[in-house]
């Protein structure tokens, strides 16, 4: 079982495989988290308005084995202290303090983004760029460096990657695609009407498609055949924002030695060695 990942936010990439009173009951735990360590399983049934085996149901498909666990996991969500330390940078804050804020920013990205991380789907769509003829990664400003660093990779796999940062270029390239071609569509907001129309022409080509945004819920997440949320949605400028493409690395890095595994002629210690020396050099 993953617990890295806050629960609240486990619950909230759930929320569409949800029943109705599944659904009431995310709603009561994320309206009164800081209520819920405090109570019991039929404490929390009786005041959501569901039944007891609801909460066992949802505590399950979170990922914990019992209710306890999920208290537990909710009161990590809503210590102070760890609040404090994700919060925004502000310009009161010492050296030190903003030193600290970046780095547990970014522990605590990559470790929410590993525990929703659905690893069944993230093994098939790299199985499907390993057996692909062409891949495009695609993505506007900040994201564009993403899907930049993803094609690099891939291509010391000897695939056929290429990244396309331009308006112009993705709209044309995404239609140049077809059956053997992955298109990955990279966007922190999962927004961005760009990134979302090249996956659509791309589809509309019978390519496959993936998607990596911080949102679980935005337009990305609905074209995209295989979509992989990273870190925590933020309001304002906090550190999780600074750190959602420390978090994209990681699911590339993954991504990368997945396809590298199923390439087997590249499969061996000394080999993967020596690339990941060579991507190092080219930083």
């Amino acid at each position: 079982m993953k617990t890295s990942a806050g629960t609240l936010k486990k619950i909230q990439v759930l929320m569409k495989s949800l029943s109705d009173s599944e659904k009431k009951l995310a709603e009561y735990l994320r309206s009164e988290r800081e209520k819920i360590p405090f109570l019991s399983i039929y404490d929390v049934a009786k005041n959501a308005g569901v039944s007891t085996a609801t909460v066992s149901r949802l505590v399950r498909k979170v990922g914990y084995k019992n209710f306890t666990e999920l208290k537990i996991g909710i009161a990590r969500d809503t210590d102070d202290s760890l609040q404090e330390i994700f919060s925004a940078i502000s310009p009161d804050d010492s050296d030190e303090k903003i030193i600290q804020k970046v780095f547990h920013g970014n522990i605590k990205s990559i470790e929410d983004t590993y525990g929703i991380t659905n690893i069944e789907n993230l093994i098939k769509f790299a199985k499907i760029i390993a057996d692909s003829k062409r891949v495009l990664c695609i993505g506007i400003g900040g994201s564009g460096n993403v899907a930049r660093d993803a094609a690099l990779r891939l291509s010391h796999l000897n695939v056929q990657a290429e990244a396309y940062t331009d308006y112009y270029q993705i709209l044309v390239q995404s239609l140049r695609t077809g059956k053997d071609t992955v298109v990955l569509g990279i966007s922190h907001s999962g927004r961005s009407s760009i990134t979302v129309e090249g996956l659509k022409l791309a589809k509309s080509k019978n390519a496959i498609t993936g998607g990596i945004s911080n949102y679980p819920d935005s337009p990305l997440s609905k074209v995209a055949d295989f979509f992989f949320c990273t870190s925590f949605p933020e309001t304002g400028v906090k550190v999780a924002a600074l750190s959602s493409r420390i978090a994209q690395l990681c699911l590339i890095d993954a991504m990368y030695l997945l396809v590298a595994k199923c390439r087997k002629n590249l499969w061996d210690v000394r080999k993967l060695n020596n690339l990941t020396d060579k991507l190092l050099r080219n930083k």
